[in-house]
């Protein structure tokens, strides 16, 4: 008994010691380093889901305002905590909402959080600036290269409210509008062309005759347009045969107005390129050659203010100024076709003689025939130039 007894004394330190190193290596390897726990944490915020149609919403609210005009688009952004781990470098910038962005690496760009936080854990290094929409940027032993920016999130309530508008157009966007409605117009005036060439040409013939007396016409249809169809619908609606009649007399009144205003707006176009091209007599159809390509030098001329202005989006003074411009131009334009169209009964009423002559004295004549005294009466010709000749001297 007393050699086993010994032994099993003797064993006893061995096995305490043995016991004691395995549980402190446990406990070691338990027990992860700070940099152990910043990958651990960083793997686990790895998680990002692209953001929903609200936040997306709320993103480009934000953009639009003045203090958010440097958030990136919707579309970088991801909802979700994010880190960036130990040693790693990561090209910006770097979009999160909904989540807290922290950085124990480099960050080469800018960092933006919505309703988060920004954290610069030591060591860790943002270039650019740090801005944190709703939530705050703490420095905690990192760097931030650029500035950082805490705001204040908007109300939820002023953001709800805003829901149905529609965001600013980018400057693709308004130059593929512009384009389109290019596109639209010249079909358009295509099919005047064939098919209502004289309608036109009443029109050009009646803005030609009078300038003024269209525009103001134009001002006074513009006036009383709304009116006109209140009156239309209430005269319809004393009958019984007439009510029923409401809802198409509408449409077919928004269809003819909005037919006076194309022609008119056509109308204006080409008579504004046939002072900027030369007409072409070589053609068998000169005149409708001219006419069409009239047509579509006016067009580009009044639709390349807006493309101008569309191109300028990016820059808010000066796009504010040139879709001003093309907005007055156009809108003189459109209303002097329409005073013209109404004027001409939609190029139907053509002028007489006398209107001829009238318009005629009204315009100004070339330099060569300004000598010669107006004739409006038909088979008179005008006087002769008249030609000095030297006398022989002796």
């Amino acid at each position: 008994m007393g050699r086993p007894f010994g032994a099993a004394v003797t064993s006893l330190p061995v096995a305490l010691v043995l016991l004691g190193t395995s549980a402190f290596a446990q406990g070691k390897v338990s027990a992860p380093a700070p940099a152990a726990r910043a990958n651990t944490s960083a793997s686990q915020l790895q998680t990002q889901q692209p953001v929903s149609d609200r936040i997306r919403h709320q993103i480009e609210q934000l953009r639009a305002r003045p203090e958010g005009r440097q958030l990136p688009p919707a579309d970088s952004f991801t909802t979700g905590p994010r880190a960036v781990p130990v040693a790693a470098t990561v090209s910006g910038p770097i979009g999160i909402a909904q989540g807290s962005l922290d950085i124990y690496g480099r960050l080469e760009g800018s960092a933006y959080v919505i309703d988060g936080d920004i954290v610069v854990h030591n060591g860790g290094i943002i270039t650019g600036d740090a801005m944190s929409i709703g939530g705050r940027v703490l420095v905690d032993g990192g760097r931030v290269g650029g500035e950082q920016f805490t705001l204040s999130a908007p109300p939820t309530d002023a953001i709800s409210l805003t829901k149905g508008a529609s965001a600013p157009l980018s400057t693709w966007q308004s130059t593929k509008l512009v384009v389109g409605w290019f596109a639209v117009l010249v079909i358009i005036g295509l099919g005047v062309l064939i098919f209502a060439e004289s309608n036109m040409d009443g029109v050009v013939e009646a803005m030609e005759g009078n300038f003024a007396k269209a525009f103001w016409f134009g001002v006074l249809g513009e006036i009383m347009a709304l009116p006109a169809l209140v009156l239309l619908c209430i005269g319809l609606a004393l009958t019984i045969l007439g009510v029923l009649l409401v809802p198409f007399a509408v449409v077919a009144y928004a269809i003819a107005f909005a037919g006076l205003l194309a022609l008119g707006f056509l109308a204006v176009a080409r008579l504004t390129g046939r002072l900027w091209s030369r007409p072409d007599s070589s053609s068998p159809n000169a005149a409708r050659v001219a006419n069409l390509r009239a047509l579509f030098v006016g067009l580009i001329l009044y639709l390349g203010l807006w493309l101008l202005a569309a191109l300028f989006t990016w820059q808010p003074l000066a796009g504010a100024i040139l879709r001003g411009v093309a907005l007055a131009v156009s809108w003189v334009a459109v209303t002097v076709g329409l005073g013209a169209a109404l004027l001409s009964r939609a190029g139907t009423k053509r002028m007489d003689a006398r209107e001829r002559a009238a318009a005629a004295m009204r315009r100004p004549a070339p330099e060569d025939l300004a000598w010669q005294t107006p004739t409006p009466v038909t088979g008179v010709a005008a006087a002769r130039r008249p030609v000095v000749t030297a006398k022989d001297t002796p």
